[in-house]
């Protein structure tokens, strides 16, 4: 009878004995549940994912080098108490958005709009904790491996136009390039209450108070309220708030302190040395957000303004100077766009976006030499449309 069937509907009726043959207990939470990544897979699909994921953003924040090695610190303390080994890595991101996200494998990122809304170390904690529960858990890799089942489900569907739709080895060579979606896709309610309640166990394993993880949501939950795009684009969009969550980890928190043998910290001070210098850019990073908010509604005018009185409170940081190259573009000024963009460059060489800008700005002056080096550094960096079409219309 089943020799009968077409090659579709055969395949469809394999696909839960291959599945059947994928469930494995969950290193978190103990649960059966159904893996179609073994962990190589998932640690090598994380691992090529985070370059590109990060290049998509704003690209590693390379100003404050302590800052990052503290963050890297806080992270790699938390990840020694997990409940599963990964090669954990962690890197802020040069994006004011509030937002953090974790990739398959361990690879975390903390942007650094998020640092500067938080109070203490153990809401650092709090926060990458919770990430690292995203990844040790499984959260990302589940997020993916849906993805993965969606579209083998509809290359089965598809095969009698093509025949190798549905082909596992395929979905798996193109995993990493799935990755990056899904960090900006919401976690469902259990992945979050999750995510919320281990973290605050490896809060606690490593001494930093879990006091912190009712704080941070209950900041959450009043900045959901009515608040700033923003926010709303970043880490609330990701990891929505609820009052429920406040509650939970609450009652979690009071549970786990009962039990606690050792001082717990928060680290008010310590975080708020760490972040000095950040603190310090603040002001000039907020009138870089209103110039970019006027470039974008086309007021030339108010966004020049805005970006000058950036950089004279600020000439180390170069999401600025890549804001002023920008602007300078828009108002055709290409000369000055150059000069932006090597100050950025020159802070951070290895973000796709500067060289990019620097680029197209040596394309409009006829500069053909120097923005073919640049356009193909930043094909180098990061793959993009505007690079590619730009090097097509240069030849080369």
């Amino acid at each position: 009878m089943l020799s009968a069937l077409t090659a579709p509907v055969q395949r469809l009726l394999w696909l839960p004995i291959v599945f059947l043959a994928g469930c494995a207990v969950n290193p978190v939470t103990g649960k059966n549940e159904l893996m179609l990544l073994d962990e190589s897979q998932e640690i090598s699909m994380g691992a090529k994912q985070f370059e590109p994921t990060q290049q998509s953003q704003g690209g590693r924040y390379m100003s404050d080098p302590d800052l990052t090695r503290y963050v890297s610190e806080i992270g790699q303390r938390l990840a020694r108490v997990a409940d599963r080994s990964l090669p954990y890595e962690f890197v802020i991101i040069d994006d004011s958005t509030p937002n953090a996200w974790a990739l398959p494998g361990g690879k975390i990122a903390v942007n650094r709009g998020l640092l500067t809304k938080l109070n203490s170390e153990a809401e650092l904690a709090a926060v990458l904790s919770h990430e690292i529960v995203h990844a040790a858990a499984r959260h990302s890799a589940k997020s993916i491996e849906r993805g993965m089942l969606l579209s083998s489900v509809i290359g089965v569907a598809s095969s009698a136009i093509d025949q190798n739709a549905g082909n596992y080895g395929r979905i798996f060579d193109n995993g990493a390039q799935l990755g990056a979606q899904f960090i900006v896709s919401s976690y469902g309610r259990e992945a979050e209450l999750e995510s919320d309640a281990y973290g605050m166990i490896y809060m606690m394993r490593a001494g930093f108070d879990p006091e912190a993880a009712v704080s941070l949501q209950e900041t959450f939950v009043q900045l959901s309220k009515g608040q700033s795009n923003n926010w709303l684009d970043g880490m609330l969009a990701s990891h929505p708030p609820s009052q429920e969550r406040v509650e939970k980890n609450r009652d979690t928190a009071q549970r786990l302190k009962q039990a606690a043998r050792q001082d717990l910290t928060l680290g008010f001070d310590r975080y708020q040395s760490k972040l000095n210098r950040l603190s310090q850019q603040s002001q000039a990073y907020n009138q870089t957000q209103t110039a970019l908010i006027a470039l974008k509604e086309g007021d030339l005018s108010k966004a020049q303004s805005e970006i000058q009185t950036a950089l004279e409170q600020s000439q180390s940081e170069a999401q600025i100077h890549s804001a002023a190259g920008q602007i300078a573009m828009a108002r055709q000024e290409f000369r000055q766009a150059q000069t932006h963009f090597s100050a950025a460059i020159k802070i951070n060489p290895n973000h796709f976006r500067y060289f990019l800008g620097r680029g197209l700005a040596a394309k409009a002056l006829n500069q053909t030499d120097a923005a073919r080096a640049d356009l193909q550094q930043s094909q180098a960096l990061f793959s993009s449309q505007a690079a590619a079409q730009a090097l097509a219309e240069l030849g080369g």
